[in-house]
């Protein structure tokens, strides 16, 4: 074969593997879409079986009179029937307008901008930590499975993950008081009015420490059991004998030949982890009164802001998506065999 063909070849490869991308984005986006539109549709019909609204607790306030109320209701579209509030949400969020936050007193967008921004401060740590964590001690509980170490392993992760959020946020809280070594709540300290950067990112960093933990152990837990068991068939596969015949090191060995190898289980739950994560963000959030999208979520849904609360399910939803869509690419790219499945897979 020339060079010239191999280019060609190589050419023809790389447009391949080009248009089998764009056609997963194509599928994840339409599919994406779809998703919004349903969760948004069972949330706003569901909310509506809730009696009363925001303007509910003014009408016992005897200093306001029932027409100030009927008239606050019309101004806001919550005196029409039901299916035609959705139909108006979903004409003006065609338009990147998703309505007016009563509780908040802003825009649904740009509150929703804001609580993402923070959540995402608690929960990216959260998860890639929680993620690098978990390979690591899976595959070390593979190699010592029938060690003390990995029974201990073995009863760490079952204990973790059968404490839910509440309680991990409980406790945490409970060690913040009793130690004062943590603060317990807020994002930042009220006395940093205008900090050197320094300061900022160490103080942020001091307020994130015991969020960042609470749910961080539970990610870390599925994944050393996800790990653990890819990591155990794949320790008895052919090319790990090779590699211990060739003398290779046991570090390059557990590295190169079984860490790497087995993280496919992991990356194929990366979506649902996310989902895991704005989950416990829901409760802790609000145990932490960390300002983001679980709060935001909570706040919503206690005051039936239901625009406030269309907006976070909808991004709730949309980062779920992005989530499975980011772990379908990285399986894509990193492992050959699912390349030649993709058209059947996604």
């Amino acid at each position: 074969m020339t060079a010239k063909t191999q280019d060609a070849k190589g050419r023809q490869e790389s447009r391949e593997k080009l248009m089998k991308i764009l056609t997963i984005l194509m599928k994840r986006t339409l599919r994406l879409g779809l998703l919004a539109f349903t969760v948004t549709s069972a949330t706003f019909f569901l909310v509506s079986l809730i009696p009363g609204d925001f303007f509910t607790a003014l009408e016992a306030n005897p200093n306001i009179r029932p027409e100030t109320v009927t008239r606050l209701r019309e101004q806001y579209g919550l005196g029409d029937p039901v299916y035609l509030q959705y139909v108006h949400w979903v004409q003006r969020s065609l338009h990147l307008d998703f309505g007016y936050s009563l509780f908040y007193g802003s825009a649904v967008s740009s509150v929703v901008a804001n609580a993402l921004s923070n959540t995402l401060w608690m929960g990216v740590p959260a998860l890639l930590l929680g993620c690098f964590a978990g390979a690591i001690l899976g595959t070390f509980h593979a190699v010592h499975q029938q060690r003390p170490a990995g029974y201990l392993l073995d009863f760490l992760s079952a204990v973790t993950l059968s404490l839910p959020p509440l309680i991990l946020g409980l406790a945490a809280l409970m060690f913040a008081s009793g130690t004062q070594w943590f603060p317990v709540g807020g994002m930042s300290a009220v006395s940093l009015e205008s900090p050197h950067p320094l300061a900022w990112i160490l103080d942020r960093l001091h307020h994130l420490a015991l969020p960042v933990a609470c749910i961080g152990l539970p990610v870390t837990a599925i994944v050393e059991k996800i790990q653990y068991a890819a990591a155990k068939n794949t320790l008895v596969q052919l090319h790990v004998r090779s590699a211990r015949a060739r003398g290779l090191s046991r570090r390059r060995i557990l590295l190169m030949h079984v860490l790497l190898p087995s993280l496919n289980p992991v990356l194929s739950v990366f979506g649902p982890l996310l989902g895991a994560v704005l989950s416990g963000s829901l409760v802790l959030e609000t145990i932490f009164s960390w300002p983001g999208l679980g709060k935001a979520t909570y706040d919503a849904l206690f005051n039936t802001d239901i625009y406030l609360l269309l907006g976070c399910v909808a991004c709730g939803g949309v980062l779920l998506a992005l989530g499975n869509l980011v772990a379908d690419l990285l399986l894509f790219l990193l492992d050959p065999r699912t390349r030649h499945f993709s058209n059947e897979a996604f």
